[in-house]
């Protein structure tokens, strides 16, 4: 069953009961923060790609998927350094995620926590492929702009607007589920977290 922009509030409530749930007495520290930074980013994407999924703006939905994913593989991040609380504290303070090395001494740039993830997730290189284009000026923007009616006479309709338009209802169904699973994926991976640190302090 393919996924709606329902399902995707239902997920941002779970997301929300996790971190409500983890507010609580315990040790408290820069992992904490980071997670926290993580929620926030997560769940404000997941609203904004609600919007203008409604709105019917896949170019824009496509790119708040690959941030969705950016969000996701570093929030696994944690799990790779060597020293998870240096290394939230080193991004607290200002530092990139991938200037920073992974236990095994790799930077861990996009694509070495692209393959990380995808180690156990094989569908994330393919969306993380299909969805990149869309972050930085592209040929995805041109064709979306541009479309060939008639390939004999060359003639081309241009569309310049504010959304899609002559697309079928499902056209959006791929990046819905996919923004759904990385949604389902958030809370799993920061319950994990959490539980290895201890509840913070209210």
């Amino acid at each position: 069953m393919a996924a709606k922009p329902a399902n995707i509030e239902r997920s941002e409530r779970e997301i929300l009961d996790l971190y409500a749930a983890e507010f609580r007495p315990g040790p408290f520290g820069h992992q904490h923060l980071y997670l926290y930074g993580i929620g926030r980013r997560a769940l404000a994407q997941s609203r904004a790609f609600r919007q203008v999924v409604l709105d019917r703006n896949s170019l824009v939905a496509a790119s708040i998927v690959r941030l969705q994913l950016d969000t996701l593989l570093r929030l696994h991040a944690l799990f790779w350094v060597e020293n998870p609380e240096e290394f939230a504290e080193q991004v607290a303070k200002g530092m990139y995620v991938n200037k920073l090395k992974a236990a095994d001494a790799e930077r861990m740039s996009d694509l070495y926590l692209r393959d990380k993830l995808a180690a156990r997730n094989a569908w994330v290189p393919s969306v993380y492929r299909e969805t990149s284009g869309f972050i930085y000026f592209s040929h995805r923007h041109i064709e979306a702009a541009v479309e060939v009616v008639d390939d004999a006479t060359c003639r081309a309709e241009v569309r310049i607007g504010l959304c899609d338009v002559d697309k079928p209802d499902g056209y959006c169904r791929e990046m819905l589920d996919a923004f759904l699973h990385l949604n389902m994926m958030i809370p799993i991976a920061a319950e994990n977290w959490f539980s290895r640190t201890g509840g913070p302090s209210t």
